[in-house]
């Protein structure tokens, strides 16, 4: 069984922004789209939910959204025709059924219904964290697996899982732990935090604190912040002053923004590095970056999870944000599936994080049947190139971030990937 490990907080990490609109439906047997809406009800499951010897895989995700939730949608659909092309599991093709995650709880409730309905035994989604803080009680309550390619909220690291919640995007947990490696290796020796006071800025800002224990760097400083506060000119006045050689700026697109705009105003030659978390990657106005102060823009460096495949010469198909992050949780759950010979959720649950990790690598579904066939243990490593997931918490033991830093037009520019994790 999976234990919880203890995290330094718990709290809602940003929630991604998405749009509601439903998708056409599809005439593919294998491939159901649901454009109903139905009532909301409590689920109550008596008894373990057992398999009837077809995977059927649901997909909760944003499908109004094209910059998020359409990607991901098409890269699920892409993953389960090539697991058909390959013989399906269990001998039977895999049926998709894809409901719209819509931009609130209730709309996703009401899908997660329709889902439940449909008797899935796996659900992909939902994408964002405020949604599955909300849901994810509902669907183990009905003893389904679920694996969230997007959901990296630090409150879910604890969640009462009844360990069927998997996601193959790395928790905030472990963006804080690259964010401090990132302030160390700078080889300067006093940091300060800066945070948005709120659920977000607060247990993200105790997190990266408790990383940085176990590095050189000292935390000199903790400054909080009130989100959406026009005026920070004390708090930007209280960094410069400190002798404070690295900021690290952990807050939103809007609040982020706005704190560096402050600290432009400050005498700042004293600080050498600033490190922000990925919200910044894509501030709300580029502009507002490129009215920085060249000197001081050029400070700032930030780590955020891999949102495309690495590879430049071998672009993943389909293409967009994190679709590569659905296509594993597609895969993941048909290989738990056949590893466990069995469709029950419960089954491929305890397979799920073991085909990830600590066996023959395997890139595609079909490559990694033959394997298993073949008597052996599998790695499965999808389009990212690291898919090692925990058994004991669900989550990535190591992801792939993008070390980006900003152009003088304001625009985040790929420095480098870095792997970080264990």
């Amino acid at each position: 069984m999976r234990i919880r490990r203890n995290r330094p907080a718990v709290a809602l990490a940003v929630v991604l922004v998405i749009s509601a609109a439903l998708a056409a439906c599809s005439s593919d047997d294998d491939r159901v789209v649901d454009d109903t809406v139905v009532d909301t009800t409590t689920t109550t499951i008596g008894a373990e939910v057992v398999g009837d010897g077809r995977l059927v895989i649901g997909a909760l995700l944003p499908l109004g959204n094209t910059l998020l939730g359409g990607p991901m949608a098409a890269a699920v659909e892409t993953a389960i025709d090539r697991i058909n092309t390959a013989g399906g599991v269990l001998d039977e093709r895999v049926r998709l059924v894809v409901a719209d995650e819509g931009s609130s709880t209730a709309t996703a409730s009401a899908s997660i219904q329709t889902l439940l309905d449909r008797d899935v035994d796996a659900i992909i989604g939902p994408a964002s964290s405020l949604v599955a803080l909300s849901t994810l009680d509902e669907i183990v309550a009905a003893g389904k697996v679920v694996c969230s390619p997007t959901a990296s909220a630090l409150a879910l690291d604890q969640f009462p899982d009844q360990d069927l919640f998997f996601r193959t995007v790395p928790s905030d947990s472990l963006q804080a732990g690259a964010i401090a490696a990132a302030a160390d290796q700078t080889g300067a020796q006093r940091v300060t935090i800066v945070n948005v006071d709120d659920t977000y800025g607060r247990p993200f800002a105790d997190a990266v604190e408790a990383s940085l224990a176990n590095e050189a760097i000292v935390v000199v400083g903790r400054i909080a912040f009130a989100a959406g506060d026009d005026d920070l000119s004390t708090e930007a006045a209280e960094l410069a002053v400190s002798d404070s050689q690295v900021l690290v700026l952990l807050a939103d697109r809007e609040n982020g923004t706005r704190f560096l705009e402050a600290l432009d105003d400050e005498d700042t030659s004293g600080l050498a590095t600033i490190v922000v978390n990925d919200a910044l990657r894509n501030p709300t106005a580029p502009q507002r970056i490129k009215g920085l102060d060249a000197e001081l823009r050029d400070k700032i460096v930030g780590l955020a999870p891999q949102a495309d495949s690495g590879d430049a010469t071998a672009p993943f198909d389909p293409p967009g944000l994190f679709a590569t992050n659905a296509y594993d949780c597609a895969n993941l759950i048909a290989l738990a599936a056949v590893r466990a010979e069995s469709d029950a959720p419960r089954d491929i649950a305890l397979q799920l994080a073991q085909v990830s990790a600590s066996g023959s690598v395997c890139r595609s579904f079909a490559d990694c049947v033959a394997t298993i066939e073949a008597g052996l243990q599998i790695d499965y490593d999808g389009p990212s190139g690291v898919t090692d997931l925990l058994a004991r918490t669900g989550d990535p033991s190591r992801a792939v971030f993008d070390r980006f830093t900003f152009d003088e037009s304001g625009i985040d520019v790929l420095q480098r990937t870095v792997v970080f994790g264990s």
